[in-house]
Parts: C-alpha cells; sequence; structure tokens
C-alpha cells in the first residue's frame, strides 16, 4: 500500500472517530435534557452562642432630684439638689455616674451587673429647700427604647420634670410626645432632645406645654436606650406641698395594676352626699394612646381577695383622663383599672398630718411569672406589696438574696384578687407558684413615696448562628 493510501485511510478514521464523538455527545445532551442533574447539597453548620456569657447589663438610678428654678438668677433651669440613697438587690461588678448638665446633690448612678443574675436596684431621697419638702422614691431601670411617664401638671405652683439617662457610648435622641386633658400637644410644641453618651438631660415639661393640668409623656429614644423618669415639684404660696419621682411603664396594657396605692390623713373624713369624703382625694389618671373611645372600671383591693368598685373613666381622642375618688378605703393596698382597649396611667395618693404634706404617683406595675425568682429592692421603711390579680391564691416565698438558707426565708398566702403587706429584707427574693404584681410603699406622717417591682428588660440568652 502506497503512502498517499496511507494519508487518506488515516484521515477517513479521524473523519469516523469525530463524528462518532458528536453522536455520543449529542445523545448525551439529549439524556441530559429529560433527566435531573446531580446535586451535591450541604445543611448549613448551626452554631449556638450564649450571649449572657460575660455580658453585663446597666441600671441607671435618676440621682438628686432636680428643682426647676432652684437658682432664682435662672428659673428655667433643673437643679440637683440633696442627696439620694441608693438600695440594691443582687451582685454589683461594676458602679459609675452619669454626666449632668447641672452640677448639685447626688449624681445618677450606673449599676453594672451580670447579664444573667437577678437584680434590682432603688432609690430614695428626702427633699429639703427653701420651699420644697417630702419624699420622692423610684424604681432605677435598664435603659429601653420607648416608655411612658404619667403624672404631674404645669399649672400654678407645680413643676414637672422629665430626667433622660444615657450609660450608653452613643449619644441618644430623644423625642417626647406629650399629652394633656385635650389629646396630644402640637408636635412643634415637641423636639428631639440630645442626651449624650454617659450623660443625663433634665427637661421641663412647664417648657413644653405650660399650664397643663393633666399630663402624660410618650418616650421615644434612637441611637441608644434610655431610662425616664418624672419628678413633680408643688408649691402653694410659696409653702411646699408636695414632692415626688414616680417611675416608667414600659406599653399601654388593658390592665393596669397599681401596688401600695393608700391616703393618709390625721383630719376627720367630711360627710358627703355618698358617703365619707377625705380632706384631699385619691386620682386616677389614664391615657389610651391608640385614641380609643371607651369606659375603665376602677376598684380598689383588699388583703382577703375582696374589692370595692370605686369609679369608671371615660377616655378617648387620646385625651388624658383623670377622676378623683371621694374616699379611699383605708385597709386597701392596691388598685386595678380594667379596660377593652390598651392604656397608660396612674395613681395619685396623699399624706397630710399636721403642718406637713406630701403626695405621690403610684405607676402600674408588671406581671411577674410564677416559678422566678424575682430581686426586689426594698428601700429603709417600705413596705412590700404582693398583688395576686389572678383566680388562683398565690403561695409566695421571699428569701434573703444574702441568707442562702432555706429556713430563713418566710412564706405567705394571697388569696385570688388579693392585696397584702409582706415583711421583706432590703435585698429580696421573691417566688410566687402563680403570678403576681410587687410594688414598694413608704407612707407615714406627711410623707408618701412608692415605687413598682420591675424586672429587667428581656432578652434572648443564646442565638443560632448559621455558618456559610
Amino acid at each position: 500500500m502506497s503512502e498517499k493510501t496511507n494519508s487518506v485511510l488515516r484521515g477517513s478514521l479521524r473523519a469516523t472517530t469525530g463524528l462518532v464523538i458528536l453522536a455520543v455527545s449529542a445523545a448525551a445532551v439529549l439524556v441530559l435534557g429529560t433527566a435531573p442533574l446531580p446535586t451535591i447539597e450541604r445543611s448549613p453548620v448551626a452554631l449556638t452562642v450564649d450571649t449572657m456569657q460575660g455580658a453585663e447589663r446597666d441600671i441607671v438610678c435618676a440621682g438628686a432630684f432636680a428643682v426647676l428654678g432652684a437658682d432664682p438668677t435662672r428659673p428655667s433651669t433643673s437643679i440637683p439638689v440633696g442627696e439620694a440613697a441608693v438600695t440594691v438587690a443582687g451582685t454589683l461588678t461594676t458602679q459609675g455616674e452619669l454626666l449632668r448638665q447641672e452640677a448639685g446633690g447626688t449624681a445618677p448612678q450606673v449599676l453594672g451587673v451580670p447579664a444573667g443574675d437577678r437584680f434590682a436596684a432603688a432609690q430614695t431621697q428626702t427633699v429639703t429647700t427653701d420651699t420644697l419638702r417630702g419624699l420622692s422614691a423610684s424604681a432605677c431601670a435598664e435603659p429601653t427604647n420607648e416608655q411612658w411617664l404619667v403624672g404631674g401638671a404645669t399649672t400654678l405652683g407645680i413643676t414637672t420634670t422629665v430626667n433622660l439617662g444615657n450609660p450608653s457610648a452613643v449619644p441618644a435622641t430623644v423625642q417626647l410626645t406629650v399629652f394633656d386633658e385635650n389629646g396630644a400637644v402640637d408636635s412643634q410644641q415637641t423636639s428631639g432632645v440630645l442626651v449624650p453618651a454617659g450623660s443625663d438631660r433634665v427637661v421641663s415639661m412647664n417648657g413644653y406645654a405650660p399650664g397643663r393640668e393633666q399630663l402624660a409623656v410618650r418616650i421615644v429614644s434612637t441611637g441608644a436606650a434610655v431610662t425616664a423618669t418624672l419628678g413633680v415639684a408643688h408649691v402653694t404660696e410659696l409653702t411646699s406641698f408636695a414632692v415626688d419621682t414616680a417611675t416608667r411603664q414600659i406599653a399601654p396594657n388593658p390592665t393596669l395594676v397599681i401596688p401600695g396605692l393608700t391616703n393618709l390623713s390625721d383630719h376627720d373624713h367630711g360627710p358627703g352626699d355618698a358617703g365619707e369624703l377625705d380632706p384631699f382625694s385619691v386620682r386616677f389618671r389614664v391615657l389610651a394612646p391608640g385614641g380609643e373611645s371607651g369606659t375603665a372600671s376602677v376598684r380598689a383591693l383588699f388583703p382577703d381577695g375582696s374589692s370595692e368598685d370605686l369609679a369608671t373613666i371615660e377616655y378617648g381622642d387620646t385625651a388624658v383622663a383623670d377622676v378623683p375618688i371621694a374616699h379611699w378605703p383605708e385597709e386597701a393596698n392596691a388598685a386595678i383599672i380594667t379596660a377593652s382597649d390598651p392604656l397608660v396611667g396612674g395613681a395619685f395618693g396623699s399624706a397630710d398630718q399636721g403642718p406637713e404634706h406630701d403626695y405621690a404617683w403610684f405607676a402600674p406595675a408588671p406581671l411577674l411569672d410564677a416559678d422566678s425568682e424575682i430581686a426586689v429592692a426594698v428601700v429603709p421603711g417600705g413596705q412590700l406589696v404582693l398583688v395576686n390579680p389572678g383566680t388562683e391564691a398565690a403561695e409566695v416565698r421571699i428569701a434573703d438574696t444574702a441568707i442562702e438558707s432555706d429556713r430563713a426565708a418566710s412564706r405567705l398566702t394571697v388569696p385570688a384578687g388579693g392585696a397584702a403587706i409582706a415583711q421583706a429584707p432590703a435585698s429580696a427574693l421573691v417566688t410566687s407558684d402563680v403570678p403576681i404584681v410587687m410594688g414598694v410603699r413608704l407612707a407615714a406622717g406627711g410623707n408618701i413615696a412608692g415605687y413598682p417591682v420591675i424586672e429587667l428588660n428581656e432578652r434572648a440568652s443564646t442565638i443560632t448562628v448559621f455558618t456559610r
């Protein structure tokens, strides 16, 4: 065979092989087009992270009471005066102070505590100036981005301030929305308040909404969460009438339980068309932030589980509603406000003895979980008030955080619907087998104050992270 013939044969074989490959490839494409391709799947790796390990919470106490006009040369400036005492229940890891615009008195305290620990703190102060005297008390709280304050007025002789604390490392911009007896105050009269990092600011409601008889304030912060308390000072004809500090509430609720409410007087009760009349009336104040209209019922709660209907409050159109009670039952230890719409609210009680007079705005307290150890700070002279708004009796155990022995704990039963006074140490740990509400009351002679027992903000203890 010649070389030329061999070349032709090799070329024919290569061409034939190419055609075979093309045919196989085409067949494969047809098969793959009608059958699913194999896939490789791998589930993402999930890692559970403990967010509480090594973490801390900041609890802020408001510091010395701020008096608007304490410096006659600056009547529109709030000056902190006097010394505030702090009571803690639990273990501190750090303690610091917030920087105030105006120096004076006890600085706001920042208490650092382990994130997973049970902890509570409260402060009290006897305020004494040339024109003011009275007792104030409030629960120290964890910063949050939204909260409410109810109480106070800006009419003649009454000054009301909002104390804002920012323990964060970043500044906070705080929007104050003020409501009065006619509804929401014109938004042009409210504005953002800058609270620098690690600082405290006191804002006068008399400047925001002067001449108002009934106040409620919504506080919303961005950039950083803040704490807020309400300060009220009342003078009549240059004579002190009352001093008070009110604790915040987090969110509206159709049922508001107000522990510790009372009304003291050494005067005889006068007669009225409906029975006895108190010389200084207990008052209830509510607001429906959503603008709903309706009627709320008010009842006083007694230690044995019985109750007494006191009044109804008509509310609506984002107006602050306020109603006085002719006579507060002396044996009652709490009040409950019930409505069909979410409300914020508070109650006003007085103490009057001889020449001395004082009053307090009592804030609603949250319902605390059953079978959970709740830390309670009971300030000197305070009474722990336990309220059981449920339908089953509550078995309550009260221990001292400093004493581990169970035999040192006390126990009592609070009947369904009851509000009872309990003996408690300054640093208490309370457990109930059903959900309850708690508060601390100080009332003696011409002094009165109180604050709700509030838990630390709920946080997820673990989060799940999916890696790529």
